[in-house]
């Protein structure tokens, strides 16, 4: 059987995608990767076929800072930047100003591209990610059977009492007033009646429609990259929570033992009753919001406060001088960090509340500090904070007590045991599950 994936030029997104992609390979299908041509490279690398196809016009190779972009894009990624120190309601206000061209950039290209994918390649499956929202419109245009691969959290395709991205519940760390939400919602409903209003006129001349575009997903099996958490009963299509989607990497502790050498870490000094410190820290914010080098430098100082004797790792995207500074010694700052190996070792995990961070946390069963500042990363927030997995921040409100109070919280006994819980759920899935429920879909 013969497979095709298409994912959009995001680290983000390419790396969830890529695993089951590989795990399918492995079980006798034959598989071919659709992607920009700057993951051509990492296609081949996994041993898979490549074919080129644009996705989305911006992109994400690595940090999105540096990475090559279109002058528009800059200054779009530099306006969401400045709307996260504003705080949340700005930050989902200027995303769904954004939307529409993110999302729909270059529809006709893609209605053609995908025909000349079918007709070249005839799959007897595609694979598509959530958000390509311009792939989805071209496979249901020509009526090509799909399974829909959902990164981010599922409320990403949400139920008929959710609007797309408004959080239906907001972590308690923020306080967002009831006039506030109201603006932000009735701006989400204009945007999703005008994107699926959009959607439909590209649909007529195949004489299809849709009734919300942002609810449009696989008519037969969505994957969720996510763990199952207890939620309402959810109505077809079938749903496959697969935990995890990555490849743990081999075990390489060289960071923290270079580390280790700098100043040699004491007996854990005890910050409760019921604790001991954590002698190994990371703070990641992800490849866009690692430009906030405030929230970096605050943390970092906040975290060597409480914890002086601990080694703190800390991905510093383009500002690891000024971090450097703040974190002092013991100390790994480098542009980017070799997440899922530190993990492997970390006794505290400070993160933004991307999918990614969150279910290799659960992984690891390291525990946790959130910080979100934009699209999905309040449900996973919410999420962490209903079932008592870990502690949540608002990054904007940085002091030493709150920052001691979510440490506090994440390493207590009672926290431990729910992390272990999901921990225990998602090691036994994974990208060799969501493969399963894609070749049981085909036979």
């Amino acid at each position: 059987m013969r497979i095709v994936v298409l994912t959009p030029p995001f680290y983000s997104h390419f790396l969830p995608l890529i695993a089951p992609a590989a795990a399918l390979r492995d079980s006798g299908a034959e598989v071919i990767v659709g992607c920009s041509r700057a993951f051509e490279a990492d296609v081949a690398e996994r041993g898979l076929r490549f074919v080129e196809i644009t996705i989305n016009r911006n992109a994400n190779t690595g940090q999105a800072a540096p990475t090559s972009q279109a002058e528009s894009e800059q200054r779009r990624l530099r306006e969401f930047l400045e709307a996260t120190r504003r705080g949340p309601i700005e930050t989902l206000r200027t995303q769904n100003r954004h939307r529409v061209a993110d999302m729909l950039a270059n529809p006709n290209e893609l209605l053609d591209r995908t025909a000349e994918l079918n007709a070249e390649l005839n799959p007897d499956l595609w694979i598509v990610d959530q958000l390509s929202y311009g792939v989805t419109l071209a496979l249901v245009a020509h009526g090509l059977r799909f399974v829909t691969f959902c990164p981010p959290h599922p409320l990403s395709i949400p139920p008929a009492d959710v609007v797309y991205s408004v959080p239906p519940r907001w972590p308690a760390a923020f306080t967002v007033s009831g006039g506030e939400c109201t603006l932000l919602e009735n701006e989400a409903r204009t945007l999703e009646h005008d994107f699926t209003r959009r959607y439909n006129e590209l649909l007529a001349p195949y004489n299809r429609t849709v009734d919300s575009a942002f609810r449009l997903a696989s008519p037969e099996l969505v994957i969720h990259n996510y763990p199952e958490l207890p939620r309402k009963p959810e109505l077809p299509p079938s749903r496959v929570y697969c935990g995890y989607s990555f490849v743990p990497p081999d075990h390489d502790a060289s960071a923290w033992d270079e580390a280790d050498s700098v100043a040699p870490l004491p007996a854990p000094a005890t910050t409760a009753p019921h604790q001991q410190a954590p002698s190994r820290i990371i703070i990641a914010l992800g490849t866009f919001l690692s430009a906030r080098s405030d929230t970096l430098i605050a943390l970092a100082a906040a975290l060597r406060r409480l914890y002086p004797e601990a080694i703190i790792a800390v991905g510093a995207g383009e500002h690891v001088a000024p971090v450097r500074a703040a974190v002092g010694e013991p100390a790994i700052v480098e542009p980017f960090i070799a997440q899922q190996k530190l993990l492997r070792k970390a006794e505290l995990f400070v993160h933004h509340g991307g999918v990614s961070s969150f279910t290799e946390a659960l992984y690891y069963e390291v525990p946790m500090i959130v910080m979100p500042f934009s699209s999905d990363q309040f449900n996973v927030a919410a999420d962490i904070e209903r079932t008592g997995m870990g502690a949540v921040l608002d990054p904007n409100r940085i002091t030493l007590r709150r920052v001691g109070a979510a440490a506090d919280t994440a390493l207590t006994p009672e926290t431990r045991a729910v992390l272990k819980h999901y921990s225990t759920q998602v090691r036994a899935r994974g990208p060799a599950y969501a493969a399963a429920a894609v070749l049981r879909l085909l036979s």
